[in-house]
């Protein structure tokens, strides 16, 4: 009888211990050491087990199934201590999970707050649109409280033109999408429209990983869409002002133009009559740039091509006494320009190729030629060049000391304005060629 009760409390104390061990798995999150107490004690379970089943149902007489008492009652005093052992351990690793859940709550509740109090909205939905969280700041920017909200169609946010958004929205994030910084405009409990920033993400299962609602972020955006709106009115207003601006000071400088050519048509000497069509040049080249300011959207840059094209032509119109066929050869990079470099590089333009017609060719020449080209390198530096093949200029030509108006006016054009170097490359019966190396000047701030 002894020995029966001392195998019956030994197998209930092994499986006590075991299923002490077992449950300290969870707690310390599958510990290797404890996988192997519960199974190592389990097994002792078994086995005491079979010994008492051995006791119950093989024949006494047969003395070798029979375990005997002190082994048993050993076994049994061992079991024990085990369980002892482990119900007074067990309680620390429960109070250490139990530390480690309070924290992950506080820590859950932290977010939770910050989340409440945050100024974007915060609106979770599920996969129907039914709105299932509503922060502080939903409240503030759309004017629903969570009882009045809770529970109705995201759809209802949007303005009426804009009906099928929330859905469109919901489709695309179902696949996994994700949505960031979209902007649209959303309707507040008063019917007032704001402009909003969203930023949608699907909300997945912990289980599965399916997807069941998404959330929104919402940002009102009205402030800065307003500021934007002003200010792009403004910069058109001031965008049309200085397009009127240049446009008055084309007309002002045609006006002036068109006095010297009324002036020059009372003239007899053709030696004035020369001078005031200079002039009446130089005055259009300046007020061309006005006009090409004008007509362009950039008004502090030109398409220089396009204006050396124009104003060729235009001095091409102003000397027509020649007997000879005439080529202006261009070859200008796409380069834009702005007005400080562009206006004195038109008036050297204009006085070199105005030398070439009046100087360079004979009577009877069948291939007179005057190109014009501008490059500019890696460097930033740019290469002006204006060649023609006619007669060429006498070699004691001094550019630096040159008594002529028009080529004193190109050397102060160059190296005082533009802050360049002249080059003059000149061969009797070959032609002409002027060099002018620049850089663009830096618009200045004048206010």
């Amino acid at each position: 009888m002894y020995l029966k009760i001392i195998l019956i409390s030994s197998c209930v104390v092994q499986l006590a211990a075991a299923a002490l061990s077992f449950r300290l798995i969870r707690i310390t999150g599958r510990s290797g050491a404890w996988v192997f107490i519960a199974a190592g004690v389990a097994v002792m379970a078994v086995r005491r087990l079979i010994s008492l089943v051995d006791l119950f149902y093989k024949d006494v007489d047969d003395i070798s199934f029979v375990p005997m008492p002190l082994p048993e009652t050993v076994a049994f005093l061992s079991s024990l201590l085990i369980l002892v052992g482990i119900m007074m351990i067990a309680p620390i690793f429960r109070g250490v999970k139990t530390i480690e859940r309070r924290k992950a709550r506080e820590t859950i509740r932290r977010l939770d707050d910050v989340v409440e109090l945050l100024d974007d909205a915060i609106v979770a939905v599920d996969t129907e649109g039914r709105i299932t969280h509503w922060n502080n700041g939903a409240e503030y920017i759309y004017g629903y409280s969570k009882a009045e909200i809770l529970s109705s169609s995201i759809s209802n946010l949007f303005t009426p033109d804009k009906a099928n958004e929330a859905m469109e929205i919901l489709n695309e994030i179902s696949s996994g999408a994700h949505i960031k910084n979209y902007e649209t405009v959303h309707l507040r409990k008063d019917g007032r429209q704001i402009n909003i920033s969203l930023t949608v993400t699907p909300i997945a299962a912990a289980t599965s990983g399916a997807i069941v609602g998404a959330s929104f972020i919402v940002r009102d955006i009205t402030q800065r869409v307003n500021l934007i709106e002003s200010l792009r009115k403004s910069l058109d207003d001031k965008t049309v002002l200085l397009q009127e601006i240049h446009h008055r000071v084309k007309n002002n400088m045609q006006i002036i133009s068109s006095l010297i050519y009324l002036q020059s048509g009372q003239i007899t000497d053709e030696r004035f009559v020369e001078m005031f069509t200079e002039m009446q040049n130089r005055i259009k080249s300046m007020a061309l740039i006005h006009e090409k300011l004008y007509q362009t959207r950039d008004l502090s840059k030109i398409d220089f091509r396009d204006y050396v094209h124009t104003l060729a032509e235009n001095i091409r119109a102003s000397y027509t006494r020649w007997d000879y066929y005439l080529t202006i050869d261009i070859d200008i990079a796409d380069i834009m320009l702005n007005i400080e470099t562009a206006i004195p590089c038109g008036l050297i333009i204009n006085e070199l190729i105005s030398n070439s017609l009046k100087y360079a060719f004979v009577n009877g020449q069948t291939n007179a030629l005057v190109s014009i080209g501008l490059h500019c390198d890696e460097d930033g530096l740019y290469e002006l060049s204006i060649r023609d093949n006619g007669s060429g200029i006498s070699s004691d030509l001094d550019i630096k000391d040159t008594k002529t108006l028009g080529l004193k006016l190109v050397k102060t054009l160059v190296e005082h304005q533009l802050g360049g170097s002249l080059e003059l490359i000149s061969e009797m019966a070959v032609g002409t060629e002027f060099k002018i190396k620049f850089c663009e000047l830096v618009y200045n701030q004048r206010l």
